[in-house]
């Protein structure tokens, strides 16, 4: 760590983000990000080594790497915005020992390059170096935009990379405001144990979905899909940071729903498998594209709101074991979708989605499954 040197700051006057560039020597990175480094990898999985074989042969004949891209988490920024305003760089960069707050957000492929290299036991050149930009943004709405519509147009990322880039440093924020919420990664083969307990990559593409007002995240129609992006893309930074703050009432609504479905399913034998419905990735794409579609104005938020309330209400005062949702039809529903017309995960997905928008028109008054029923038709 103690090679890290800042060598420049500047801002970006458009979100008047602190930016400082450093230098650290090659061999001392790997201990600046930890060796846990790609914990939030979702989608950006690693390529394969091969493609880098050429890149990794250069650098280790001491090429100088393309620079990387850090951000601190953006909950710790505060205790740095004094500091670099008075140019205090030796104290921030003792400060940045702490790997917790810090995240790739372009270089994923070179970290694993440099990675390999040393697990290899392979001495990286004394004086090769690395530079650095490391980003301090401390405003949800500025993060916002700037992940999702400033790196769109500046970085080879897709829109779908920025919305994982934005979960990765709202992450704690997330589980710091919703009770009980708790992400986890797919990867660590953890098993849903309990409620309010979602994987991290679901609560992502449930946000492109509800950024989209679709439930496929991976469209065939490309047309339909860039004309959704660019609607995004051309949002202000008022209009998504409403969208985020829209997205966690209703994240915050569904674990209150998730709550009491994990209840009341788990004490039905026969059934309880279903305690995690609102957890499957079809389910939680569905819902939050039907709530996007749905809340056109403040009249017909209002009535999703008490649709929303009203199921709420019934699991909470059901104190038996019955079957609110009605799994047994919705499973017939499910068999019904004929695999030989349609792809059964999209038609699923959209008959989910449909049937949220009938029991949101319908204020709740009407049982879900048979808002299903409609939907399916």
């Amino acid at each position: 760590m103690s090679s890290l040197k800042i060598i420049a700051k500047t801002k970006d006057l458009r979100t008047n983000t602190n930016v400082l560039y450093a230098e650290i020597l090659a061999k001392d990175y790997i201990d600046l990000v930890g060796k846990d480094f790609d914990k939030f990898e979702i989608q950006r999985k690693r390529v394969e080594p091969k493609k880098y074989s050429r890149l990794k042969s250069d650098f280790k004949n001491g090429a100088l790497l393309p620079g990387i891209t850090l951000a601190v988490e953006f909950t710790q920024v505060d205790k740095y915005l004094e500091l670099i305003e008075k140019d205090e760089f030796d104290e921030i960069t003792s400060m940045l020992n702490n790997k917790e707050e810090i995240y790739i957000l372009d270089g994923l492929q070179r970290t694993y390059i440099i990675n390999d290299i040393n697990e290899e036991k392979e001495p990286i050149n004394e004086n090769q170096k690395l530079l650095l930009e490391l980003w301090f943004e401390k405003e949800i709405n500025h993060l916002i935009y700037r992940l999702i519509v400033l790196n769109s147009g500046q970085k080879p990322m897709s829109m779908r990379h920025q919305v994982e880039l934005l979960f990765m440093t709202l992450k704690n924020s997330l589980t710091k405001d919703i009770d009980g919420l708790e992400l986890y990664l797919e990867k660590d083969g953890q098993i849903r144990s309990k409620a309010r307990k979602f994987a991290f990559d679901r609560i992502v593409n449930a946000y492109y979905s509800f950024l989209t007002k679709s439930p496929e995240t991976d469209r065939d129609n490309l047309v339909v899909k860039k004309l959704n992006e660019d609607d995004i893309l051309s949002s202000t930074e008022t209009e998504l940071n409403e969208n985020y703050v829209s997205f966690k009432k209703y994240l915050i609504k569904y674990c209150e729903l998730d709550t009491e479905l994990f209840r009341v399913y788990g004490g039905i034998n026969e059934l309880s498998s279903y305690k995690n419905w609102l957890s499957e990735e079809n389910t939680m794409k569905a819902f939050f594209a039907a709530v996007s579609k749905f809340k056109i104005d403040d009249k017909r938020e209002s009535r999703m709101d008490n649709a929303l309330d009203k199921l709420i209400k019934t699991f909470k005062d059901e104190n038996t074991s019955r079957d609110i949702i009605n799994f047994e039809q919705f499973n017939s529903i499910k068999s019904g979708i004929d695999s030989k017309k349609s792809n059964v995960g999209v038609a699923l997905r959209k008959t989910i989605m449909d049937g949220f928008r009938e029991f949101f028109m319908n204020e709740g008054d009407e049982s879900f499954i048979e808002c299903l029923k409609i939907a399916a038709q």
